[in-house]
């Protein structure tokens, strides 16, 4: 057995009982001290310090921020573009901010608080966003809205005490859905929805009819219009329900999605005649050959295309929550069918729950 040699050892040894393949193999040295310090201690101290940072940050900031503290922050000035193409930094914590207030409205408020939230909102709206803010404006369009959406355990509420706030804010959303900048006009559209059921939302019929027949409007407004129309009118507005018949008989194929939102909208109005649109965007094998104009993966180049799995899910799920007020024995048994058979989890779920509100609500036809 050969005798195991020190290191030493091996470099004194004669270089002819040196195996030829070993003296050409290049020598393995040790990971320096240097190398270590660059590969590991460097890294996990950087780690270290960022994570300290944020720890700070987060006992600076005091945990989740209050209604009264989103509010201060929304008036201070944001970070418009930086060389007109990127959102700044003060902006983007507006957007936070912004979006962070929408959240808590989740927990209900009294009638007194909605006021206040309502008037805050509009002073910031007006006086403190600039278009050049990415989505803020938009969602502090939205939560305007919000502020008055009725509790669902007391539908009937609509407190005269709160009239004229909620009389402000439509007059806020109203200008903005006339406002140049698209987005602006869609939040503001949008931000109606919100308030159905409470009479000063019907001061906004006339601009909605407008924007909803009005061929030379964006077609993302139109669609917004169409989508309000039928949860915030009655079945007792004929001028609504006409408005939405005309824009459902747009035969260009780019307005598909007018047509397939004016049709969901008239089934809210109870409308028994879009019944057959309704039961297609119920169908999954309709859904499937369906083809929206894409505007927004290239607007310079839009192409039609198939829609994607989620859009078919958006619709399916949108669909029947709008349907289940049509009274449809064809509807109702093809909600059956998605609950049972669909291969979505999602749509199975969603169609379960609807039919369950229907026959709680005695919506569900026999």
């Amino acid at each position: 057995m050969d005798q195991l040699l020190m290191p030493s050892e091996v470099k004194q040894r004669p270089a002819a009982d040196v195996d030829p393949v070993v003296a050409a193999a290049p020598t393995v040295e040790p990971p320096s001290v240097k190398l270590i310090v660059r590969l590991f201690l460097i890294p996990l101290f950087i780690v270290a310090a960022a994570v300290g940072v944020m720890f700070l940050i987060g006992r600076l900031a005091g945990g989740t921020p209050s209604t009264d503290e989103l509010l201060t922050r929304l008036r201070k000035p944001g970070g418009g573009r930086t060389a007109d193409m990127l959102i700044g930094p003060g902006s983007k914590q507006r957007f936070l901010d912004a979006k962070a207030l929408t959240d808590t409205m989740k927990a209900g408020m009294t009638d007194a608080e909605r006021a206040k939230l309502s008037a805050d909102l509009v002073d910031i709206i007006d006086k403190h966003t600039t278009s050049d803010e990415g989505d803020v404006r938009h969602f502090l369009l939205l939560a305007l809205g919000r502020a008055w959406q009725k509790d669902a355990a007391h539908p009937e509420t609509s407190p005269a005490s709160t009239s004229d706030a909620r009389g402000a804010a439509v007059d806020v959303l109203l200008r903005y859905a006339q406002s140049p900048n698209l987005a602006d006009r869609k939040a503001a559209i949008l931000a109606m929805a919100y308030l159905a059921g409470n009479e000063e939302v019907r001061r906004a019929f006339p601009v909605l009819i407008k924007k909803v027949t009005d061929e030379s409007e964006d077609l993302d407004a139109r669609l917004a219009a169409a989508t309000v129309l039928g949860p915030v009118a009655t079945a007792n507005d004929a001028d609504v329900i006409s408005a939405l018949h005309t824009a459902m008989r747009d035969s260009d194929p780019r307005n598909a999605e007018l047509v397939w939102a004016s049709a969901l909208s008239l089934a809210q109005l109870g409308q028994k005649d879009v019944e057959d649109t309704i039961l297609k965007l119920l169908s999954r094998e309709e859904l499937a050959s369906f083809e929206v104009y894409d505007r927004e993966a290239d607007p310079k180049n839009p192409v039609f295309r198939k829609l994607s799995e989620q859009e078919q899910e958006r619709y399916l799920i949108n669909t029947m929550q709008g349907a289940r007020k049509l009274g449809s024995t064809a509807v109702d048994a093809r909600m059956r069918e998605l609950a049972e058979s669909d291969p979505s989890a999602r749509v199975r779920y969603a169609a379960k729950e609807i039919l369950q509100a229907g026959r709680q609500g005695g919506v569900e036809s026999k």
